[in-house]
């Protein structure tokens, strides 16, 4: 059984967020495996043009842990795209993702998209760090956002994508 919890929004409108994927993690089909291959080591896809500029940009942070956090959640966001790659989607039309070094020593990464935005937070102090979701009046001014600290990022990242892949 999956244990949910909660994410109320600005628009008082309620989420129930899985803690674990209710999905089996994805593989390409007709090939054996034993474990799930280890993203880190492996080449980037075309996909990884989506992160390779916040990549780039991540490595000038003077912050090591913050770096270290940073680069963790670009890993589970890459893992996400070359998921959906491998199962053809066509991510192609989608913006490259950008970080930011701020001069508190935090990192912004943010997926900006003309009516909406997704961001996550790196603060110094692992406890600030958070996500969040902005849209235009377009898409109904959804405002969602929360902590990262002590929750599996993967499948908010997942519902953040989807998200995404729906309304770009």
């Amino acid at each position: 059984m999956t244990d949910n919890y909660c994410q109320e929004t600005d628009s008082k409108i309620i989420y129930i967020l899985p803690r674990e994927s209710a999905f089996p993690p994805a593989e390409p089909p007709n090939k054996t495996v034993s474990g799930r291959p280890e993203t880190r080591f492996l080449s980037l896809r075309e996909g990884s043009s989506l992160i390779r500029l916040a990549w780039d940009n991540i490595h000038q942070t003077g912050e090591e842990e913050v770096a270290k956090s940073a680069r963790e959640l670009l890993l589970i966001i890459q893992e996400t795209i070359s998921d959906f790659q491998g199962f053809g989607f066509d991510l192609g039309h989608l913006p490259p993702l950008q970080a930011f070094n701020v001069d508190d020593g935090s990192v912004l990464i943010e997926w900006i998209f003309s009516n909406f935005r997704i961001g996550f937070n790196i603060e110094p102090n692992p406890e600030d760090s958070g996500w969040y979701l902005v849209s235009s009046k377009n898409l109904g001014e959804v405002s969602a956002s929360g902590y990262i600290s002590n929750i599996n990022i993967s499948p908010l990242f997942l519902w953040l994508f989807n998200f995404a892949l729906s309304n770009s």
